[in-house]
């Protein structure tokens, strides 16, 4: 029942179809051509006897206007679950746990919603997972050095969160990734050497607040690197050092400290640039 004009809730009644392979409800949050609301799609929370669902093997309810949480129920019970796409709701509170026991998982999109939480380091038991998109939520907290785990994912976006820290090394054991997207949360320090092993086409950094130099490999390899602007060599702050846990690792012949840089940068091998800090 996709791209239609459906404008509905889910019944709690939906669990007791027991045999459902597919359940695709995506797309029925509709527009008009002038961009005039002709439908609300899906609406309401997601009922935890979804998890009825037992041989369910993908679950499409993007693009409409879901809200509540995402049920602990996905996870526990709908362990056939391949494609899990979630994208373009109005979930809220936290991505559960549990998600991390879909064994056969490949595809997980959560984009644009309004998630909260931390990343659950479980998301890095889905070693079968291919495209984990994350981006356009209200994440907080680090990025989980587990999902170095995901040795069969081709694209990862956590991109337009308020994720902080820095990319984890474990990165580095992303074997298949062809894509990382990051741009636009609060992530520091250097950008991992062990990136630069990897068969990485496409690497988005800009909206963030690294230091150094971009890895030799990493500019060897890639195709498409985007971030800010150089900034020029400028000594990182102490204070700001302490604060990141990173004023030892400045190289120390760096020269005084700017007022209008905290830190120094530099992207010569950027393909795109984004305006520095002013």
């Amino acid at each position: 029942m996709s791209e239609n004009y459906l404008s509905s809730t889910i019944g709690f009644e939906i669990g007791s179809l027991s045999n459902l392979v597919k359940l695709k409800l995506d797309n029925n949050y509709r527009l008009d051509e002038n961009d005039n609301l002709i439908s609300n799609g899906i609406q309401g929370p997601i009922p935890g006897s979804i998890g009825g669902l037992s041989k369910l093997e993908e679950l499409r309810l993007d693009n409409n206007y879901v809200g509540g949480a995402i049920p602990e129920s996905i996870g526990t019970s709908l362990q056939s679950l391949v494609v899990l796409r979630l994208e373009s709701n109005n979930l809220q509170s936290s991505i559960p746990s549990s998600i991390g026991n879909l064994a056969s998982l490949q595809y997980f999109h959560l984009w644009s919603n309004y998630i909260s939480s931390t990343i659950p380091g479980q998301l890095g038991r889905l070693t079968n997972l291919r495209e984990l998109f994350l981006d356009d939520n209200e994440l907080t907290g680090y990025i989980p050095p587990e999902l170095g785990q995901l040795t069969s994912a081709n694209y990862i976006s956590l991109a337009e969160n308020n994720l902080s820290g820095v990319i984890p090394p474990t990165f580095g054991m992303l074997s298949s990734i062809g894509r990382i997207d990051l741009q636009f949360n609060n992530l520091v320090g250097e950008v991992p050497s062990q990136l630069g092993n990897l068969p990485l086409g496409m690497l988005k950094l800009e909206g963030n607040n690294f230091y150094g130099d971009i890895p030799e490999g990493i500019c060897q390899n890639i195709q498409y690197l985007s971030g800010n602007c150089s900034t020029g060599r400028r000594r990182l702050s102490e204070s700001l050092g302490r604060e990141w846990g990173i004023v030892d690792s400045v190289p120390q012949n760096t020269p005084t400290p700017s007022p209008t840089f905290h830190y120094w940068w530099s992207c010569n091998c950027c393909t795109t640039c984004y305006p520095g800090e002013q």
